[in-house]
């Protein structure tokens, strides 16, 4: 059976493009080995930290991302993420068993957005709020964020594409 996980996380510092496609290298190449496909989002914008006593605002990055494959490949490459010194608060929002993979063709796709985009987006979710869909829906509203990217990149095969 298939499993996946989808997490968010803060970068620890602004992530050049430089940055993020040595991450994305690095990504494609291990899931590739494992059998581990999926989607890494990475937005840039004005977040909320909690400092002490106060709230401050800040341009920061944050990852969202779904990782799929075998129960066992899935929690291996998930708890290297969480080693890994360039994520900060790595925090699962969904983890549980899958009957298909939603990013078959994708190593691992890929985007980068601004809070702006972010929030332009139809199927717009706030990866600074935790949600766990408690509907019936077939698909969590996360992962249904998550597969909008992966749907306009099959109909227009856009860049960001494995």
């Amino acid at each position: 059976m298939e499993h996946h996980i989808i997490y968010i996380s803060a970068a620890d510092h602004l992530m050049t493009i430089e940055e993020l496609s040595t991450i994305l290298e690095e990504s494609r190449q291990w899931n590739q080995e494992h059998g581990i496909t999926g989607m890494l989002l990475y937005v840039e914008g004005i977040f909320a930290s909690l400092g002490k006593r106060n709230v401050e605002s800040a341009i920061a990055g944050r990852f969202m991302q779904i990782l799929e494959g075998s129960r066992e490949e899935v929690e291996i490459i998930f708890n290297k993420i969480k080693k890994d010194p360039r994520h900060c608060n790595v925090t699962p929002i969904e983890n549980a068993p899958s009957s298909v993979r939603y990013f078959e063709s994708w190593q691992m796709g890929f985007k980068v957005l601004s809070a702006s985009e972010l929030k332009d987006n139809s199927d717009f979710f706030n990866p600074d709020i935790l949600f766990a869909s408690g509907s019936d829906q077939e698909l969590s509203r996360p992962l249904n964020f998550l597969r909008s990217f992966y749907l306009r990149g099959q109909s227009q095969q856009t860049s960001f594409q494995s």
